[in-house]
């Protein structure tokens, strides 16, 4: 009995330290954050690097972590900043910064991208 809950308790922890990763493709825009303040309680600029994600993917918990996104062949990755209440769950919102990192024209507006939440 003892080696039966040891075990499940060795299956749990092991279960407990890996990462979550989501992985998505979908579209990406750019907002002006304009030194506003983030969902996540920090000050945001243009000049940085920093996504917002959907509010239906538990934003708030996500503050911090790093989203890698890839388009136009690039990639780059940014922390979670904000949430974006209009968003679905396959399009996350960029800083202007991350927009044109990817090597997207703020004038195109919309690009498809793929993402990875860790």
């Amino acid at each position: 009995m003892f080696t039966q809950i040891a075990t499940v308790v060795a299956i749990a922890a092991g279960a407990a330290a890996t990462p979550v990763v989501r992985q998505n493709s979908g579209q990406a825009t750019y907002y002006q954050a304009s030194g506003g303040t983030g969902s996540c309680g920090q000050q945001l600029s243009d000049s940085q690097m920093g996504v917002a994600v959907s509010s239906n993917m538990g934003c708030t918990s996500m503050c911090g972590k790093n989203v890698e996104i890839t388009s136009n062949g690039n990639t780059v990755s940014a922390p979670v900043v904000d949430c974006c209440p209009s968003c679905e769950e396959n399009h996350i919102d960029l800083l202007p910064k991350v927009f044109e990192s990817l090597g997207i024209s703020q004038s195109e507006g919309v690009a498809q991208v793929s993402f990875t939440l860790q």
